[in-house]
């Protein structure tokens, strides 16, 4: 477990251990307070010299780690210095210039070049994985990783909307989000109905409310303006049952085409291995 959580470095005679801990956010502890657990730790483990690091991933994270900790009295002294390394602070575009393939992920966590909104930052993100010189595989993992560093300061609904279209459908990490985000616009959809039905009817309002988490999943997937047209088509059925069984298939179905045979005649089959609708 040791060899694979810390890298060991030989440069000429010098054996050293370089620990790096990573942190999505500030440690509830104080971050020199684990590291000197862990320094003393290493040191007993292997008795040679540890250098310690920290990366913090958050862009609010780390503000206050001076990177180190002393104290002397009575005549003793104790220092433990560290490395800070937070993302924020690292040029992203230089590192969008160099085209290290195992660092693009990161870039949405990084510094973006003055005059560049977030939005548009995290598009030449995900346009510099999609022309990295890296053969397709590679590349839907890059998006993966990016999908889950860069939700951690962007929305994930975003950020899968600004994927390539085609790439990435089967996805853990995609599949994951609509998942959620089924549940939650199912969740939605009741809590909008009840207040709509105080004005219009519950069974009404649930109507609605289940419409628009239906077009909302679909428009994560599809292009907006192909799926806007299948409103009037759901609006025009009042089986509740029906409509609650569409809003389970949009995250998960394979097409536009295929969602809107399944709106036409309600024949799909669920593959066993992977829960994929096929119609």
């Amino acid at each position: 477990m040791l060899k694979e959580a810390h890298g060991f470095s030989r440069r000429e005679y010098h054996t050293a251990i370089f620990h790096t801990e990573v942190q999505t956010d500030d440690s509830r502890k104080p971050m020199w307070s684990c590291l000197a657990g862990y320094h003393g730790y290493l040191i007993q483990q292997h008795e040679i010299p540890v250098y310690c690091n920290v990366l913090y991933l958050h862009p609010n994270a780390g503000r206050n780690d001076e990177g180190f900790y002393a104290y002397k009295g009575m005549g003793y002294e104790y220092v433990l210095r560290y490395k800070v390394i937070r993302l924020i602070e690292i040029n992203g575009q230089s590192i969008l210039e160099k085209q290290m393939p195992g660092l693009l992920p990161f870039t949405p966590l990084m510094k973006p070049p003055e005059g560049i909104d977030a939005n548009r930052w995290l598009e030449k993100c995900i346009d510099a994985i999609t022309l990295a010189s890296t053969d397709q595989n590679t590349k839907e993992i890059l998006f993966a990783a990016l999908g889950v560093f860069g939700s951690l300061v962007y929305d994930s609904q975003m950020i899968i909307q600004r994927l390539p279209e085609g790439i990435m459908r089967e996805s853990p990490f995609i599949q994951y989000c609509l998942e959620l985000y089924a549940e939650e616009y199912k969740q939605k959809a009741y809590v909008e109905g009840i207040e709509q039905g105080k004005a219009e009817g519950i069974e009404q309002g649930e109507k609605n409310g289940t419409i628009q988490s239906i077009i909302a999943l679909l428009e994560i997937k599809f292009k907006p303006d192909a799926v806007k047209v299948l409103e009037p088509t759901l609006q025009s059925i009042d089986d509740m049952q029906r409509l609650r069984e569409l809003l389970i298939a949009a995250p998960r179905v394979e097409s536009l085409e295929r969602f809107m045979q399944f709106l036409s005649n309600g024949n799909a089959i669920e593959s066993e291995n992977d829960g994929t609708l096929h119609l």
